[in-house]
């Protein structure tokens, strides 16, 4: 329908002499940047390319760690961060901790169980590998989980060593955004992009619960 209105406008305005009314039809329409479709069709095609397997450098990162050492015990394939989630003389997650709370924050249990999985969603991954396609991104951990985050915007659950969380998965120009919710009101967004030379950057925010916390900013290198 659209190939017919096309021919209809050019043969109105004289756009189409009559070699080109003689073509294929097909053959009529030809890709543009400027076409009505190029929208979608860039949407479609992430801009920047994430694959390949990654190492967490904390020199360069705002959190420290043990940097690329593979020695210790990762927890579910996340760097352990000593007594804290943040650098020495820094509170919790580098500001992050006094995030869990909510109503029933009182209860024991309860509390622990969410600081578990902040931990978990906030330490930052020692080593991983990124695959991507059209439609979906994946991230596998030393400890062999595949989390697999299709890149449509729309609401998915996901299972964490340390509960069950909602996420929202989108590219954002040359940028991939994850939003991860927890069910106190928390939302941790993550900015994945590349640098030149080539490097994996994480930016991640912590937002919701009381204060204003700055951005981490997460460095990989390549693993060649």
């Amino acid at each position: 329908m659209h190939v017919l209105s096309t021919l209809v406008a050019l043969v109105l305005v004289g756009g189409l002499d009559e070699h080109a009314l003689r073509r294929p039809v097909g053959s009529l329409v030809e890709p543009t940047s400027a076409g009505p479709l190029a929208p979608m069709i860039a949407a479609a095609q992430p801009a920047v390319d994430l694959s390949g397997t990654w190492r967490f450098n904390a020199d360069a990162s705002d959190v420290g760690g043990a940097g690329g050492d593979d020695g210790g015990g990762p927890v579910g394939g996340r760097m352990p961060m000593g007594g804290g989630f943040g650098m020495p003389g820094r509170s919790p997650m580098g500001g992050f901790g006094g995030a869990v709370g909510g109503p029933e924050g009182r209860n024991p249990e309860l509390m622990k169980q969410r600081m578990e999985l902040l931990r978990e969603l906030m330490e930052p991954v020692r080593r991983l590998t990124v695959a991507q396609d059209g439609t979906s991104v994946s991230f596998t951990f030393d400890d062999g989980r595949t989390v697999r985050y299709r890149t449509h915007g729309k609401t998915e659950k996901h299972q964490q060593v340390n509960g069950v969380v909602e996420t929202e998965t989108r590219w954002k120009r040359d940028k991939l955004v994850r939003e991860t919710h927890l069910d106190d009101g928390l939302t941790i967004e993550e900015t994945f992009s590349v640098t030149t030379p080539r490097a994996l950057v994480v930016e991640v925010k912590l937002h919701g619960g009381a204060g204003r916390r700055k951005p981490l900013r997460r460095v990989y290198d390549p693993v060649e």
